[in-house]
């Protein structure tokens, strides 16, 4: 078998590195580990991503039986920070507790099942290590791919694909587990106002901070669960899942408050304007975006600094129309 183990180990590496997507590259390790491990009983927890201190999730579970409560979680987590592998006997199961590494630090953890006569060598344990490294590193490359490099929001890319899995009913982030099934998806598209002014005054290395610092705010206005993406020049938008519509508003007006009041270095206060729309069932993802991109061109229209809901205006504004002349107010 170990024979076996390292001449097919290759192919285990090139199938890691030519996975596109994270949900494709968590199979792909599964399917290695097991076959490497010579097991079907494992889990993999990990950090979201390698750029931060998270709390570890649960990226896969094969191991019904065992019962990872967060305390435990945790304390594997911080046992594991020394970076070796931990081997344990619990009453007739061999349990392996096999670190995830990046760039020289620990972010999460794989545990392998076997009973208690089932014994791996060095060289099972060395190839295994070898993939989670190649996994951690493409991991860690499919993050920075969706992100916009000045701001480091989700990119545009990102932004269609996530706003189809969720019209599609296809979102099924761990993250969201305790957010209350009722609640709706909002769309938020927001735009800073008159920032061409910001780049022609100050120059385009000024115009970037007030970029690189709207970011920062949004991120504090919003929960980690919501995605905050970099539409494009100075928009934004957000996904992000509330109760109802009023407090979808309060979640925007409070936003768009703490951004008019912050005082920029250089240029002093800014102001943003922002429209929204509910992510109804039944609608194109050209249609949402649409009406929420009227619901922005609305708050443009009417004085800026403001939130729109474009249900509040449909039917007021030909949707040709305001696509046709936004440009005359996105400056």
């Amino acid at each position: 078998m170990l024979k076996s183990v390292n001449g097919c180990a290759h192919e285990w590496f090139i199938s890691l590195t030519e996975s596109e997507d994270e949900a494709q590259l968590d199979v792909r390790l599964i399917d290695s580990l097991q076959a490497i491990l010579q097991t079907q009983k494992i889990a993999v927890f990990a950090r979201e991503n390698a750029l931060k201190e998270q709390n570890i999730t649960l990226i896969t579970d094969n191991l019904t039986e065992q019962n990872f409560t967060s305390e435990r979680i945790d304390s594997l987590y911080l046992k594991l920070q020394d970076n070796k592998i931990h081997t344990c006997l619990c009453s007739q199961l061999r349990i392996s507790y096999i670190p995830i590494c990046h760039c020289e630090s620990v972010i999460g953890f794989v545990v392998a099942v076997h009973t208690k006569e089932e014994i791996l060598d060095t060289n099972q344990f060395g190839t295994a290590v070898n993939v989670l490294h190649i996994y951690a590193n493409q991991r860690h490359v499919l993050f920075k791919n969706r992100l916009d490099p000045l701001t480091e929001l989700l990119n545009r890319q990102t932004f269609e694909s996530k706003l189809m899995e969720v019209i599609a009913g296809h979102d099924h982030d761990e993250r969201r587990e305790q957010i209350d099934e009722h609640c709706a998806w909002y769309l938020g598209m927001l735009d800073i106002d008159n920032f061409k002014q910001v780049n022609d005054q100050f120059g385009h290395v000024i115009g970037d901070e007030v970029l690189i610092l709207i970011a920062r705010l949004i991120k504090t206005n919003f929960r980690s669960q919501d995605y905050i993406f970099r539409y494009g020049g100075e928009e934004f938008s957000v996904l992000f899942k509330c109760a109802a519509e009023d407090t979808a508003v309060l979640i925007l007006e409070r936003l768009r408050g703490m951004i008019a009041q912050h005082i920029f270095p250089q240029v002093g206060t800014i102001t943003i304007s922002i429209g929204f729309t509910e992510l109804e069932s039944g609608r194109v993802l050209s249609t949402l975006v649409q009406q929420a991109d009227v619901a922005l061109y609305d708050s443009k229209r009417s004085g800026r600094n403001k939130v729109t809901n474009f249900k509040h205006i449909e039917g007021q504004h030909h949707l040709e129309y305001a696509v046709e002349h936004e440009h005359e107010l996105f400056k």
